[in-house]
């Protein structure tokens, strides 16, 4: 029994051989056959072949004549060239062969020449005149052809080169052949040429001109008994009205623009809702308001009603419509056009489908019914940052949150892809308020649909950077923005986004699941931008253990590299030090030090990313040791790709700095040029060197005159590193020693106390100094009545230089007894060695720090008082100095901020005189 099925079995399979040779025979017959009959017979070849002697017009004209088809075909494409480089030749004996041939010739013929024709036209390479007298006459002898595919291709052409013309021209031969077609008589297919013909050549002519040419028949078009000519002449209304001005089209276009909104027919209807949205710009507020807002809201209001056919397309402009209108519309209209767009958002969705038994008699009208009512949903999520910029981010909450709402969990895909395309600009539109549609983000990350999260994440760092911006509006919590990237506090960003980061993490894995690689890679790719938004503990606990297994799996080549290009981005951004060592060092591990040639390989694509992102500085001390160890790899491939690196490594480097990375470069070049065995990376070394020749390393002392530029954005970049290592420091500082929170309270009330200290003492001063000010004036009015020498009145504004030359002096003179005290207060009070950068990013200084220029008071006033307190330390800073009497130096405030230091006695203020004179002393 077991050997019979086993020798059924194997004759089954030599019947299904047999089979399969006979399927293969025939198709190499089929194959053979195609081959033959695709071959050209001797004599098709003579009559394909053409004198190699013939110039480019003789060849034309011969093709022209006896040519094949597919040769005319080939002339006629190439007649635009040929008459730029032949004119007077091509134009005497190649256009009238080709006039000629276009009337018995085929369509595809035909369609070549409409392409040329109006190529010729826009390289303008003959006169206007003589474009007229042959190319135009041509198309319009064209336009009348009883084919209607013909006729309409050379009427487009007449509608291109319209405005390539000049007005002589255009009105002596098109516009009278479309006043003619216009006629009623006519067939409705030159009667709808007539209405295009117009549109164009209204653009063209003057207010005047087209008032008496034009618009009689622009009315009578209007008027056609024909509803496509009537929609078709609808259309071109709006260009009509912009040629003639707005009080000619307040009395001759609205008129019959509302008599075509109460057409009867639904798409001369459409053509005028159009119409109304782009005439919006020209009509002023009277008539908008006497005119076309009742028009729109009655038009609107039918529509709904009648559920017309024509709401698709009322969603499609009614943010335009609402927008257009905001100006002009009142409180209760605004209220109207709200709540029509919800109702719109909603059209449909509660409708319940009728029973399958009164489904089938009408099973077409009841899919248009739906598509009808998906499309107007659909359209409203397409207009919906228009709507919010029409209510306001203050009103969104209770006007279209629903609705907003309603078309994130509609059940048709198109309606969700079309919100998610706008949602960023939606979030954008909030500002502060944008928290609201946060769990409407998370739905949509969270969406079945991948095309729905492909929508949104196209648009993902907008949206990010829009939610993160509006956190820090709503809780006052910004404390900085460095290139865009927001510095908000940590507790706001663990808030903020806490819910959003599994919605995200949710989005990846399941585009990771899916054969949508190009899906999985742009997700991958903007994950970069949470650098901006998320702390650097979320990045890294998160995000980056998803992202290094995306790059450690076998996954196509586009997600490795945009994993790898968001993880140097984490790098790069990342706040913590020891947390930007690892991921330094598992990048490495990961792809460097991997046993397989391919991830070798990406490692040296991902260098290219690193020297885009870091600092020569950076990637020199991490990576370019790694990259020249490539170079010995047993692979070729990978030592082919190390190769192509050899010249952008050099540009990395500066001397002196970097003269030892240099001599191991000029090592492993020299290496490879001797040793190197195969082929291809042989050729690819020598070209590496050639390349490296020409590349000048970087000096350090003539940097700024020769490489400004690459060392300018080189710099920025090591900025924004040791701002990124200066704020870990301060968050380490801080974290050492924490604030208490009676303190912070004491520390606020001693604050507004001394502020309120500062504002009496000021205005204390400022009385003080104008009692003075009176003093002295009448003291030197009696000293100069007492020794009868006119003396120089005293300035009340900035003091002389001289008296600025003789304080500096007094100064300098001083300034050898508190030297001491400097040096050993500053080594004091020097707590460790933080740039002043690190302070400006904070925002604060210490009164120290902000009086470097003006120390000697400030300190003489430590020594005497060891503990001084916070009011006086601040009016040291502002330059507002106060001293005791006991202090040697009496400094006070003079203009442009600087302390000017004066004896007591009041000499100084007699020896006092305007610039220009000698001093009292002097004289």
């Amino acid at each position: 029994m077991g050997e019979a099925f086993e020798w059924g079995r194997m004759e089954d399979e030599d019947d299904l051989l047999d089979e399969m040779e006979n399927d293969l025979r025939d198709l190499n017959l089929d194959l053979e056959r195609t081959i033959t009959t695709g071959l050209k017979t001797a004599e098709e070849i003579e009559r394909l072949t053409v004198d190699e002697k013939l110039n480019d017009v003789d060849r034309a004209l011969y093709l022209l004549s006896s040519g094949q088809d597919v040769q005319r075909i080939s002339v006629v494409r190439d007649l635009a060239k040929l008459i730029r480089e032949n004119q007077v030749e091509g134009m005497r004996k190649v256009v009238p062969k080709v006039r000629e041939v276009l009337h018995l010739s085929c369509q595809e013929l035909q369609e070549a020449a409409t392409v040329a024709f109006v190529q010729i036209a826009e390289d303008k390479s003959i006169p206007p005149q003589l474009y007229a007298q042959t190319f135009l006459q041509t198309i319009l002898q064209n336009i009348d052809s009883r084919d209607p595919d013909i006729s309409e291709s050379w009427l487009s052409v007449l509608l291109q080169v319209i405005k390539f013309l000049p007005k002589e021209i255009i009105k002596r031969d098109i516009l009278s052949i479309a006043i003619a077609k216009g006629q009623l008589n006519q067939s409705v297919q030159s009667r709808l040429a007539s209405c295009q013909i117009i549109g164009k050549v209204a653009t063209r002519f003057d207010s005047f001109m087209i008032k008496k040419d034009v618009l009689p028949l622009v009315t009578a078009l209007c008027q056609d008994v024909d509803y496509e000519v009537r929609a078709c002449m609808c259309k071109e209304l709006a260009v009509v009205a912009r040629g003639l001005g707005l009080e000619p089209t307040q009395s001759a276009i609205l008129p019959e623009l509302v008599e075509l909104s109460n057409d009867e027919e639904s798409c001369v209807r459409l053509s005028a809702l159009e119409t109304i949205v782009n005439l919006l710009s020209l009509l002023d507020d009277e008539t908008c308001n006497q005119t076309i807002i009742p028009l729109v809201c009655k038009y609107c209001d039918n529509a709904m009603q009648n559920k017309d056919v024509t709401l698709p397309s009322i969603a499609k402009q009614f943010g335009k419509l609402c927008h257009g209108l905001s100006v002009n519309l009142t409180e209760e209209q605004k209220i109207w056009s709200l709540n029509y767009y919800r109702d719109l958002c909603i059209f449909g969705l509660h409708e319940k489908p009728p029973p399958e038994e009164a489904m089938s008699p009408r099973i077409q009208a009841l899919y248009k019914e739906e598509e009808r009512q998906r499309e107007c949903r659909h359209q409203s999520a397409f207009n919906l940052p228009c709507m919010v910029l029409f209510a306001g981010a203050k009103n969104f909450k209770s006007e279209l949150h629903s609705s907003f709402a309603s078309l994130c969990d509609d059940p048709e895909e198109q309606v969700r892809i079309s919100l998610a395309k706008g949602f960023h600009e939606v979030s954008k539109l909030l500002g502060s308020s944008v928290h609201i549609i946060q769990g409407e983000f998370i739905n949509i990350l969270r969406d079945d649909s991948l095309e729905v999260v492909a929508a949104l994440v196209s648009h993902l760092p907008e949206t990010c950077e829009a939610f993160i911006k509006g956190f820090a509006k709503n809780d006052s919590k910004i404390i900085g923005f460095r290139k865009n990237q927001f510095l908000i506090s940590r507790k706001l960003q663990d808030n903020c986004f806490s819910d959003v980061i599994p919605a995200l993490l949710s989005a990846e894995s399941r585009a990771a699941a899916s054969r949508n690689w190009r899906l999985h890679s742009d997700i991958l790719d903007k994950f970069s931008c949470l650098a901006k938004c998320l702390t650097s503990d979320q990045i890294y606990h998160k995000f980056v253990p998803v992202v290094f297994h995306c790059i450690t799996s076998h996954k196509p080549l586009p997600v490795h590299l945009a994993a790898c290009r968001t993880i140097c981005v984490f790098i790069k951004y990342n706040r913590k030090q020891e947390q930007r060592q690892e991921l330094c060092s598992q990048l490495i591990e990961e792809c460097r030090n991997h046993q397989s040639s391919r991830y070798r390989r990406l490692f040296l694509d991902v260098c290219v990313y690193l020297m885009e992102v870091f600092s020569k500085s950076f990637f020199n001390e991490h990576f370019f040791e790694k990259v020249l160890e490539l170079a010995e790899d047993p692979i070729a491939n990978v030592r082919l790709r190390c190769c192509t690196l050899l010249p952008m490594l050099k540009t990395q480097l500066k001397l002196p700095k970097d003269r030892q990375l240099l001599q191991q470069l000029d090592l492993v070049v020299r290496k490879l040029l001797v040793m190197e065995k195969d082929r291809d990376v042989t050729a690819a070394i020598r070209q590496a060197a050639c390349d490296m020749d020409k590349v000048q390393v970087a000096v350090q002392s003539l940097t700024a005159k020769q490489y400004f530029e690459e060392d300018f954005l080189d710099q920025k970049k090591e900025e924004e590193e040791r701002s990124l290592l200066q704020a870990e420091e301060k968050e380490k500082e801080r974290k050492a020693n924490p604030v208490p929170s009676s303190a912070k309270s004491t520390s606020s009330e001693r604050r507004r106390t001394d502020t309120k200290t500062d504002k009496m003492e000021r205005t204390i001063g400022s009385a003080s100094s104008t009692t003075s000010n009176t003093t002295r004036k009448a003291s030197r009015l009696k000293a100069v009545s007492s020794t009868g020498r006119k003396t120089s009145p005293s300035p009340t504004g900035p003091p002389s230089h001289t008296a600025n030359r003789a304080a500096s002096k007094s100064m300098k003179s001083k300034k050898p007894e508190s030297s001491h005290l400097n040096d050993s207060h500053s080594n004091a009070t020097t707590p460790s060695r933080i740039p002043s950068k690190a302070n400006s990013s904070a925002g604060k200084k210490s009164p120290l720090e902000t009086n470097n220029n003006k120390p000697s008071a400030i300190r003489l006033k430590k020594k005497e008082t060891s503990s001084p307190s916070s009011t006086e330390v601040r009016r040291a800073s502002a330059g507002n100095v106060t001293h005791d009497k006991k202090s040697p130096l009496q400094p006070r405030r003079v203009s442009g901020g600087t302390l000017e230091s004066t004896r007591k006695s009041s000499s100084a203020d007699v020896t006092r005189k305007p610039s220009g004179g000698p001093s009292l002393n002097q004289e």
